[in-house]
């Protein structure tokens, strides 16, 4: 039941950044060349996700480790969904995407929940974007479903 409400809480903050937008977000490493999205090596995929803060928090440190945590949730999230497209893409012939999902997520579940966060920016609102990382030795042939 607590992570039906958290998920809850989550979907809540996704639509009011979806239908709000959070300001001053995105773009805020300046100065510096940084890979956001994407394969930076064969070893490491990073994602930027964002999160809002759990309504009715008027706490600033409150609000921002709310924040923080759904985007960290939501990036996770989107690194299953993404290994999971790549490994269906490798398995030609794949007769049902549903077990071949539930495989990628039993694989790389550990992995993700391990990853690390290597930015994260707030708004004015405490809304919060991270740069979510996680990182495997092979980890890309892993994903793209080559031998290990």
């Amino acid at each position: 039941m607590k992570k039906l409400l958290v998920v809850a809480a989550v979907m809540v903050g996704l639509a009011f950044l979806a239908s709000c937008g959070p300001r001053g977000l995105g773009g805020q490493v300046k100065g510096e060349s940084f890979i956001t999205e994407g394969w930076v090596d064969d070893n490491t995929f990073r994602v930027t996700s964002t999160g809002a803060p759990k309504a009715g928090l008027t706490n600033k440190i409150q609000r921002r480790g709310t924040a923080k945590e759904a985007a960290i949730m939501m990036a996770q999230k989107t690194i299953i969904e993404k290994f999971k497209g790549a490994r269906i893409e490798g398995a030609a012939g794949a007769v049902d995407y549903a077990s071949t999902g539930v495989a990628v997520m039993k694989e790389f579940g550990g992995l993700v929940k391990g990853g690390s966060v290597k930015k994260e920016t707030y708004d004015d609102d405490d809304n919060c974007e991270v740069v979510y990382e996680v990182m495997a030795r092979g980890l890309k042939k892993q994903v793209q479903g080559g031998v290990q």
